[in-house]
């Protein structure tokens, strides 16, 4: 909100005599079926829009953040046209409605219409008396087309709500009734509500006004550490960067036994378990989302690729660049908690392990280089299929993996006089404004560090050729063993089995021994060399046979009884975990460079 328009809503009227810029639309949102998962909106846009004869009012098909066509118009339930009785509204597209005929003169366009919401994600309208998250891009219809940062007055009122909300939107004070205020339709896309049994916790951070809001069983949460901890998270990734771009920020933390985070102009939505902060790895992840997206605030918000803004809410916009957008904040997601002191340097190397092992037991990173990836996030990440792991690679796996390849290079090509973290602060300074095309990205990384890297941009985004992590382990003095040797000599069968029933076959790994006796997804295994699996799943039986050994598989497909021979294998990836190689030398002066100096003792949660 520029600060003229702040000046008028955010303070009480009699400060602003002079000031009463008119709201360009109003939505009045009730819930008088929220049992049964609905909201209705009361939505008046200006008569102005109405040209012509007719005006067409459109709905998004995806939000920012999320790139899939999600088709949110399939969850308006009833929608008419009010106090027109010589118009009419018709369905013209799948997430469009048209108005035609004659209206009142000089009377706003008045449209009613029910949203369903029970989906409960970061990114889709979710509605009950006890947690409602408001999607604004799955929720608010407005004049087609769709011109987002066109500016006009955007009110979002709450006439029957008696619980609390939050959101990132400025709010009018001078209203009787919770009033939420944007000045473009992409601030109020881009600015979810929460209401419902929330807790609102108010906290500084960079001389800042921050918040973070409890929503969900909070008994086993602890906010005094998590408010403490979010702190140093926020500062230190203000620090990264150097500025601050918002006035104010909103973490809203769903505790809803789920998973998510999704970014926003001055606020995200978290999902997470009520037990977070009582187990230190969770925890520890909590802070490493929080830091993800925040890190956002700058790294997609403002700093973005050109496709990803001015947006186009009405279908897919493609780019290149998720790498530098999603992989590069996920290789400084863990990095920022550990230079913040959260976590201790193993547990940082624990986590970047992570990101290592997942990858290279990902098939499909050698089938799809990475910036076609992020061009079918669309049809591959955002809708995957059992295969989807042998034939396409995460941009954000691969995006931080590359990220922290990219950073070591530049640091070891320039002696540590530049780093990755000099590159994303430039970015920031010459395409914040303007977006950048993915060859701008490369040049400017090239430009800062003074290193000549196309041949490593070539290798590592554009082809599928296997990244070498050998040069990066020597010069930070790292090695990279197996967990297990034991475990990591087991024979392999090359499957991924359900969370909730081990037996059940999920994908079948391309080139493993499954996939070239023909067991499928979906199959269930039944017996291992004349032995019935147990509830632990195939490795329980596996661990006592031995690689290049031929065994017998009996599973059940669609109810009929068949048996595979198999030709068991040596494990492709075992799980292994980044460690300070002993004798390192130097190097310990360059891990405290990039990781800043390890913490005496590591903090335990608690509740």
């Amino acid at each position: 909100m520029t600060a003229a328009l702040a000046q008028a809503f955010l303070l009480p009227s009699s400060a602003n005599p002079a000031i009463t810029p008119p709201p360009t639309v109003i939505y009045n949102v009730t819930s008088p079926e929220l049992l049964n998962h609905k909201l209705r909106i009361e939505a008046e846009f200006p008569i102005e829009a109405f040209e012509g004869g007719e005006m067409t009012l459109a709905l998004p098909v995806w939000t920012p953040g999320s790139y899939k066509v999600r088709d949110y118009s399939k969850s308006i339930t009833e929608i008419e046209l009010i106090g027109a009785p010589n118009a009419r509204l018709e369905k013209t597209a799948k997430n469009r409605w048209t108005v035609r005929g004659e209206l009142p003169p000089g009377q706003p366009v008045k449209v009613a219409y029910t949203v369903y919401g029970r989906e409960l994600t970061v990114r889709t309208n979710f509605f009950t008396p006890e947690l409602s998250l408001v999607v604004g891009a799955a929720t608010f219809l407005t004049p087609a087309p769709i011109d987002g940062d066109e500016e006009a007055i955007y009110q979002v009122r709450f006439p029957d709500l008696t619980k609390p909300v939050s959101s990132g939107l400025g709010r009018l004070e001078s209203e009787t009734v919770p009033t939420f205020v944007a000045e473009s339709y992409d601030q109020l896309v881009d600015s979810p509500l929460l209401f419902g049994d929330i807790t609102i916790h108010p906290f500084q951070a960079g001389g800042l006004p921050h918040t973070l809001v409890q929503a969900g069983d909070q008994r086993y949460w602890n906010l005094p550490d998590s408010l403490r901890d979010a702190t140093k998270v926020v500062e230190t990734v203000q620090k990264f960067w150097g500025e601050t771009p918002y006035q104010d920020y909103h973490i809203l933390n769903l505790i809803a036994e789920a998973r998510g985070g999704l970014e926003h102009l001055n606020s995200t939505v978290l999902m997470t378990s009520r037990f977070a902060t009582s187990d230190r790895d969770k925890y520890i992840e909590w802070l490493s989302l929080v830091c993800h997206e925040h890190f956002h605030a700058w790294n997609v918000k403002r700093l973005r690729p050109k496709a990803l803004g001015p947006f186009d809410y009405e279908q897919e916009v493609l780019t290149p660049s998720l790498w530098v957008a999603e992989g590069v904040t996920s290789y400084y997601d863990d990095l920022l908690v550990r230079r913040a002191g959260l976590s201790t340097r193993a547990e940082y190397l624990k986590a970047l392990s992570g990101q290592l092992n997942t990858l290279m037991s990902t098939p499909g990173r050698l089938q799809r280089p990475l910036t076609e990836a992020s061009l079918d996030a669309w049809i591959r990440l955002y809708q995957p299929t059992d295969n989807t792991i042998n034939d396409d690679v995460s941009y954000y796996n691969k995006g931080a993996v590359v990220a922290w390849l990219l950073d070591t290079e530049i640091r070891k090509q320039t002696n540590g006089a530049k780093t990755l973290d000099h590159v994303m602060r430039e970015a920031y300074r010459q395409y914040s404004k303007t977006g950048f095309e993915e060859a701008e990205f490369r040049a400017l990384v090239e430009k800062v560090s003074g290193v000549k890297l196309g041949a490593f941009f070539t290798k590592s985004l554009d082809s599928t050729e296997e990244l070498d992590f050998t040069s990066a382990l020597e010069y930070w003095g790292l090695e990279w063993k197996p967990d297990d040797e034991k475990v990591a000599k087991e024979p392999y069968l090359g499957v991924n089995t359900n969370s909730s029933d081990q037996r059940l076959v999920d994908s079948v790994l391309a080139g493993g021994p499954a996939a070239q006796s023909g067991i499928s997804p979906g199959d269930e295994l039944l017996a291992i060399d004349g032995v019935r699996i147990p509830a632990a799943g195939p490795s329980a039986v596996l661990k006592f046979l031995k690689a290049d050994q031929s065994t017998k598989v009996l599973l059940s497909r669609q109810g009929r009884i068949l048996e595979k021979t198999v030709t068991l294998a040596a494990q492709p990836a075992p799980k292994r975990t980044l460690k300070v190689r002993e004798g390192a030398g130097a190097q310990p002066g360059r891990l405290d460079a990039w990781l800043g100096p390890e913490i005496a003792k590591p903090k335990k949660a608690t509740t």
